[in-house]
């Protein structure tokens, strides 16, 4: 076996490994750099074969390394930018439907399931169909705020 299929071979296990580890692109810089060293070594055998492959090898070393580099940069700033929520850290914030009246307390619709809810503070009940902003998680009941209807929203912003 020639040295540049050896070289090559480690290259591209190298950019495997990548995309299985949490390297932030180390590993594909190094891979792409080994496929390139495949393509030099390939150009300098005696093979007839490192003709065509060595130039192909250089080629995709390249187009690896700078792949990479733009993606593991963009998956690093998606890590870096937004917190993991979920549980009831995801709900807080969510818009969900009345299913029952709301006075003060009632049933919410939310992500596919029935919950219990009450109203954050008295006021006006809230009807069957309306839908109600999600404020706390208290066990398994939510603490809701009336969510203004789209009428209503025209109306404020018209005056």
């Amino acid at each position: 076996m020639e040295a540049f299929a050896i070289v090559a071979l480690i290259g591209f296990g190298l950019l495997v490994v990548e995309l299985l580890l949490p390297t932030g692109g180390v590993l594909a810089v190094i891979g792409g750099a080994g496929l390139i060293a495949a393509g030099v070594l390939a150009l300098e055998s005696n093979s007839g074969a490192g003709d065509y492959i060595g130039p192909a090898l250089i080629a995709l070393g390249v187009v690896s390394a700078v792949s990479f580099f733009f993606i593991a940069r963009k998956v690093l700033a998606a890590h870096r930018d937004s917190p993991v929520r979920t549980g009831t850290e995801e709900m807080i914030g969510a818009v969900a439907e009345a299913r029952s009246t709301l006075d003060p307390e009632g049933q919410v619709w939310m992500q596919g399931t029935l919950w219990g809810a009450r109203l954050a503070s008295a006021g006006a009940p809230v009807g069957i169909g309306d839908r109600v902003r999600v404020e706390a998680v208290d066990g398994l009941t939510l603490v809701v705020r009336p969510e203004p209807s789209a009428a209503e929203q025209s109306n404020e912003g018209a005056s």
